[in-house]
């Protein structure tokens, strides 16, 4: 199955977009798009098991714990977080940051229960210092016009 990506631009910014942050709420704790809110895939203990299952196993046997821990219920608490969402914000995109994975993932999930939804490809590394330097402008801006 093809899933639909939306490339990222600093646009996502300007425009408001509502997004949805599928990162461990460590993650999202230490710096997030604006706007973005936190509906993780995975909390951090299930984040800190998949983690060190990569590191000792391979991405292989990261992912096939991650579907173990979040599964049956757990899995449907996130489906469920994330529909609610959507309903509010139709126009919202998911990311994960990173590489991927994560925000695939989650919009695989969702189009399983018949909801297509765009993940934004590509907010991650390659994308962190142009996102940087807008926010450092915008409030480097908002400090000069307030105190004028």
């Amino acid at each position: 199955m093809t899933l639909a990506t939306t490339p990222s631009s600093l646009n996502l910014i300007s425009d408001e977009r509502p997004l949805i942050d599928v990162r461990a709420p460590v993650e999202f704790a230490q710096g997030a798009l604006p706007g973005a809110v936190n509906l993780p895939l995975m909390n951090d203990e299930e984040r800190h098991q998949v983690g060190i299952a990569y590191k000792q196993q391979g991405q292989t046997a990261a992912i096939a714990l991650g579907e173990r821990l979040v599964s049956g219920d757990i899995k449907q608490a996130r489906i469920t977080a994330w529909q609610a969402y959507l309903t509010e914000h139709p126009d919202a995109l998911i990311y994960c940051f990173r590489g991927g994975l994560r925000s695939q993932i989650a919009q695989q999930w969702l189009e399983e229960t018949g909801i297509s939804r765009h993940a934004c490809k590509g907010v991650g590394r390659p994308c962190a210092k142009p996102f940087a330097r807008v926010l450092s402008r915008q409030l480097c801006n908002r400090c000069w016009s307030s105190q004028g």
